[in-house]
């Protein structure tokens, strides 16, 4: 009887430690392919990413973060169906893991299922609060079904998570113009550039913000670039630089710098006052000339000056503004001095 107990107790204990032992190894196993997998995210090696991932769901068939990692790389690689396929087992084998859901409900997006992309957004945010992308991504669900006023508060629980999120941003002031909330849409707009005053979507904001009437940022073309900088301030009644001119120009001479050619216009409006315009347009060619002595080398620069507002189309909407400066670069080979 007391050898019988013995060999009870002695199974029962390589059971315990074959489990634990079990437990240890799927852990180090996952461990192991999220540092994989984010080593071949990061460095945007997908097709070998790819190719690890599906050796190792064939070599651990019931580990949810192989699935998920191999699923990412197969949405890389536009795979969609295939991607959806390996986030589902990962969810299936790890339910509760809210970025499982919300890569699941991605595919399903490309895939051009809106209720199941919902649905899985839904379960991401319910298995995690914080999870911001999927409080985004459900936020431009609602967007693209025009239900604008639910949008608005996916956006907004966004901002308090991730109040520098670019697109929770962006399109928080793309929903307040579709609500007809147009001072509301002013500050959004004002508040994207603030955060984010370059690239593509600094260009539409500004647009946006322009079309509104204010000019606070502008898209100004230099040759085959375009690029959105704040106002030029001056001081009241004054050709003196405010010192809140001094980024935007700061970015002006650095982008006219690197380019190899064509010339920079300064066109400077002041209603009715002419004098003042052409102040101010020599103000601003002081202040490169200084900065950027390679400018005034090169004789890069024209000036011009109206005392008539200035006249532009933004979103098909004619704006005035009676006193303001544009910028454009001129590629020609012919120089100018003033």
């Amino acid at each position: 009887m007391r050898r019988v107990f013995v060999l009870i107790f002695l199974f029962s204990l390589c059971l315990s430690g074959c489990t634990h032992f079990q437990g240890v190894q799927d852990y180090g196993n996952t461990l192991k392919y999220n540092i994989q997998g984010q080593y071949y995210l990061q460095g945007n090696d997908f097709d070998k990413g790819e190719s690890h991932f599906a050796n190792a769901v064939k070599a651990q068939p019931a580990n949810a973060e192989a699935h998920y990692y191999y699923g990412r790389f197969l949405l890389a690689a536009e795979k969609n169906k295939s991607a959806s396929n390996e986030f589902f087992k990962a969810v299936k084998l790890a339910p509760d893991k809210s970025i499982y859901n919300f890569w699941l409900g991605v595919t399903y997006g490309e895939l051009g299922q809106p209720g199941n992309e919902k649905k899985y957004y839904e379960l991401a945010i319910k298995y995690d609060k914080t999870n911001v992308l999927a409080v985004i991504y459900l936020g431009n669900w609602y967007l693209r079904a025009q239900k604008y006023k639910t949008a608005l508060q996916y956006y907004t629980t966004a901002l308090e998570l991730w109040p520098n999120a670019p697109q929770a941003l962006f399109n928080r002031a793309l929903v307040l113009k579709n609500l007809g909330r147009t001072p509301e849409e002013k500050v959004a707009w004002l508040e994207y550039l603030t955060r984010h005053p370059s690239g593509k979507f600094a260009k539409l904001a500004a647009n946006h913000l322009n079309r509104l009437g204010d000019d606070t940022y502008r898209n100004h073309t230099l040759g085959v670039r375009t690029v959105t900088l704040t106002k030029i301030y001056f001081e009241p009644l004054s050709e003196k630089l405010d010192a809140k001119s001094t980024p935007s120009l700061e970015h002006l001479g650095a982008v006219v710098t690197s380019m190899s050619k064509g010339v920079l216009n300064i066109v400077v409006y002041q209603l009715n006052n002419k004098e003042l315009a052409r102040k101010r347009a020599l103000s601003i060619r002081e202040y490169l000339y200084k900065h950027y002595p390679e400018l005034e080398k090169q004789k890069r620069i024209r000036l011009s000056w109206f005392a008539t507002p200035e006249a532009v189309k933004v979103m098909n909407k004619n704006i005035s503004h009676s006193e303001s400066v544009k910028f454009f670069l001129s590629d020609v080979e012919k120089t100018f001095k003033k």
